[in-house]
């Protein structure tokens, strides 16, 4: 080894020969000073494409979110008002396009049908959401079959009527 040096008198000795610094494989080094304009301009578009991407990524998911939101809250409205007409605060009749729970936004209508079953009704119950925008629009459909309440008035009204004649014959 040469005096006042760390390394081995053959690397200093390539290292005269290769005329400055020796890579790992023996090959010459170029000193950089920094980066060319290619390689900032190639960056710059790896990064804005990569910003495109997550942003549509983003917006996407936000959109999907409300929407989601917003059918959740139709399925919750339905099913309140659908309850709302079985418990008889609403009136158990054909309604179109009707404003849901003072919501201007919000409409409910009610399609009654036959069943083919006797006495037995088909409930129909739509609500729908107006907006603007397309995520704003969403439906639900609530379908429920129930007894027809006319049946029972019907039975009562025969049984009250059995009874009387059958008071009135005495028993016989």
């Amino acid at each position: 080894m040469r005096r006042g040096t760390d390394r081995p008198s053959w690397i200093s000795n390539s290292l005269r020969r290769a005329g400055g610094r020796v890579g790992f494989e023996g090959l010459r080094c170029h000193q950089r000073n920094g980066i060319s304009l290619f390689e900032v301009v190639l960056a710059l578009s790896i990064f804005l494409g990569a910003i495109a991407a997550i942003s549509e990524v983003l917006r996407t998911g936000s959109r999907a979110a409300v929407r989601a939101q917003l059918q959740s809250q139709a399925a919750i409205l339905c099913d309140r008002q659908m309850n709302r007409i079985l418990a008889g605060v609403e009136p158990m009749e054909a309604t179109s396009k009707a404003i849901l729970d003072g919501q201007r936004d919000w409409l409910w209508s009610l399609n009654i049908l036959d069943s083919g079953v006797p006495s037995l009704l088909r409930l129909e119950l739509t609500v729908e959401r107006t907006g603007q925008g397309p995520d704003a629009a969403v439906t639900t459909q609530l379908v429920r079959l129930v007894r027809d309440p006319q049946f029972f008035v019907d039975a009562a009204a025969a049984a009250a009527e059995a009874s009387a004649t059958q008071s009135s014959t005495g028993g016989l």
